[in-house]
C-alpha cells in the first residue's frame, strides 16, 4: 500500500498533466475574439506576414504558397499567421490586394505625369500596368493569369475591385466619365489581359504600344465622355 503523501503527489502530477495543452494539430484554430488575444496584433506584425506572402508568391507561385511557407519566411509560427488570416485564401487575397494597391499608386503617379486628358491617362495607365506586370510575372494571378488560367477569374469582382483605383483617376480629367466608370474599368481590364498574353508588331515596344493605344483607346474614352455629357 502506497503512503498517503505519495498518492496525493501522483494525483497532483496527473491533474497537472491533464491541464497541459495538447500539441498543435496543424489545423486552423477555432476563431476567437482577437480583442482579448495575447497575440501582438500590431500593424507591423501583419505587414510582416503580408510581405512574406508576397515574397513566397514570387518564389513559388500562388498555387505553392502555403501557410507553412509564409510562416517560415516571416519567422513566425503557423498559429500566429492564423491569428491574422483565417484561411490560406484570405492570406493570398490580402497579399495580392496589397500589391494591387501599390501598383495602383505607382501607375497613377506615372500616368498623371504624362497625361493631360482622360484618354491619355487611360493609355498611360495601360502602358504602366503592363510594365509592372512584366517586371513581376509571378504576380499575374492578380489578373487571374496563371497555369490554370480561367478567363472568368480575370473579370471577377475581386480583380475588377483591384483595377478600379488604377483607372478611377480618369474621372478627375473628365467628370462626365463617372457614370461610365464601371464599364471603363472592365474595358481596360480586357485590353490589359490582351496585352499581357499576346504581343504583336503593334505592341512590342512602349512607344509603338502607346501610339496603338492612342488610336484604339482614346476614341472610346472620348465617346463615353460625350455620351455622359
Amino acid at each position: 500500500m502506497e503512503p498517503a503523501h505519495e498518492t496525493e503527489s501522483k494525483t497532483e502530477t496527473q491533474a497537472a498533466a491533464g491541464a497541459r495543452r495538447a500539441p498543435w494539430s496543424g489545423r486552423a484554430p477555432v476563431p476567437v475574439d482577437h480583442s482579448a488575444s495575447p497575440v501582438d496584433r500590431s500593424v507591423p506584425a501583419r505587414e510582416k506576414i503580408l510581405d512574406a506572402t508576397v515574397a513566397c508568391i514570387r518564389r513559388r507561385g500562388v498555387e505553392r504558397t502555403s501557410i507553412s511557407a509564409v510562416a517560415t519566411i516571416a519567422g513566425v509560427s503557423r498559429p500566429t499567421v492564423y491569428a491574422y488570416f483565417d484561411t490560406r485564401e484570405a492570406l493570398v487575397s490580402a497579399a495580392l490586394g496589397r500589391v494591387g494597391a501599390q501598383i495602383a499608386e505607382r501607375v497613377a503617379v506615372t500616368a498623371r505625369g504624362r497625361a493631360t486628358t482622360a484618354g491619355e491617362f487611360a493609355v498611360e495607365a495601360l502602358v504602366a500596368v503592363r510594365r509592372e506586370f512584366r517586371a513581376e510575372p509571378a504576380l499575374r494571378p492578380i489578373m487571374g493569369i496563371g497555369p490554370a488560367w480561367d478567363a472568368t477569374d480575370a473579370l471577377s469582382v475581386e480583380a475588377l475591385a483591384i483595377a478600379r483605383p488604377i483607372i478611377a483617376p480618369v474621372v478627375d480629367y473628365d467628370p462626365r466619365l463617372e457614370q461610365h466608370l464601371d464599364e471603363i474599368v472592365e474595358t481596360i481590364v480586357r485590353w490589359l489581359l490582351s496585352l499581357l498574353m499576346f504581343d504583336s508588331s503593334r505592341t512590342g515596344s512602349e512607344p509603338v504600344l502607346r501610339d496603338y493605344l492612342r488610336r484604339a483607346v482614346v476614341p472610346v474614352i472620348e465617346s463615353m465622355a460625350a455620351a455622359g455629357g
